[in-house]
């Protein structure tokens, strides 16, 4: 198993190649950051002391590296702080549409997972450009589900391991917490509308937070992300079938055709195993409409974009 990280100097990715050496995931990883290649070389260094013991062998590398790769993780993008994902979208597009090239050229049959914002678009971009099988092109948006069940378990004051509950639609501010699909140790909850209101403040509110943060100190939650990656990685290198919402290229599913966005996705090997299609409540259907009027947009951005350069 050969597994690539691109923008491996920043916190998203030299944490995802932490928990991938931790949970020896990989036979051999690839670390590729062209613009820090001291940075790169470092956490190379000490990864590999790190993995003694494992069997494992992590590597500087540049794009024709990544040949032969099994799973490519794009974590590259833009520093700078913007008020929402989707207006770092111009900034990040070309970046993407470069790194979508070298993957068509040197590891075409990879399973690539894009977590770069905005996610959503950006997997678009890369499935576009790839022309990968878009079941082998995943956007990573498991921290909205993440979150939604810590706050869940603080609500109900019950433990998080306790709690199953999936976020679909856009992987920004009008994504959907799907409050039916809440489960307690197995069992459906119903959750009042008062305890609802709360939590879907409470998503604006945490990413306000995060970014005033992000400001201060120009760290992400590159730890929230990199335990996200790593279950994802986990599910299509030993071919698990585990259901882990990703934002996915929709051919009818959910209505939609030419749209990248977060659905309940079955994983194993080769990507997205299935797409389920789950019955929603009224007030989540409507949810989804909006969120998927707000990607509309963004997906024409991409695909205009992409045919004028």
């Amino acid at each position: 198993m050969k597994i690539t990280v691109i923008g491996a100097s920043g916190n998203v990715g030299s944490c995802a190649a932490f928990n991938i050496t931790a949970h020896r995931l990989a036979d051999e990883l690839v670390l590729i950051d062209t613009p820090r290649q001291d940075m790169v070389s470092l956490h190379t260094l000490d990864l590999n002391t790190a993995a003694t013991g494992l069997d494992m062998l992590v590597r500087t590398g540049n794009y024709e590296d990544m040949e032969g790769s099994d799973i490519v993780i794009l974590a590259a993008g833009s520093a700078r702080v913007f008020a929402s994902r989707l207006e770092v979208l111009p900034e990040n597009l070309p970046i993407i549409r470069d790194i979508a090239g070298k993957v068509r050229e040197f590891c075409p049959d990879a399973v690539v997972i894009t977590a770069t914002n905005p996610v959503c678009p950006l997997n678009y971009a890369m499935y576009l450009v790839t022309n990968l099988d878009r079941r082998k092109a995943i956007g990573y948006s498991a921290n909205d589900s993440i979150r939604f069940r810590m706050r869940l378990a603080q609500a109900l004051g019950v433990k998080s391991s306790q709690v199953e509950a999936s976020v679909i639609g856009e992987h920004g501010d009008s994504q959907v917490s799907l409050f039916s699909s809440v489960r307690v140790n197995g069992k459906p909850v119903s959750i009042d509308e008062d305890t609802k209101q709360k939590i879907r403040q409470q998503v604006p509110d945490g990413q306000k937070v995060l970014e005033e943060l992000r400001v201060k100190t120009g760290r992400t939650a590159a730890w929230t992300t990199a335990i996200g990656l790593a279950a994802v990685v986990r599910a299509i290198v030993e071919n698990t079938g585990e259901m882990i919402p990703c934002s996915v290229v929709l051919d009818g599913e959910y209505g939609c055709h030419g749209l990248s966005m977060a659905v309940p996705s079955v994983l194993g090997s080769g990507g997205v195993r299935e797409i389920q299609e789950w019955e929603l409540a009224p007030d989540e259907q409507e949810e989804l409409k909006r969120s998927i009027d707000i990607l509309r947009p963004a997906m024409q951005y991409v695909e205009k974009s992409l045919s004028e350069s």
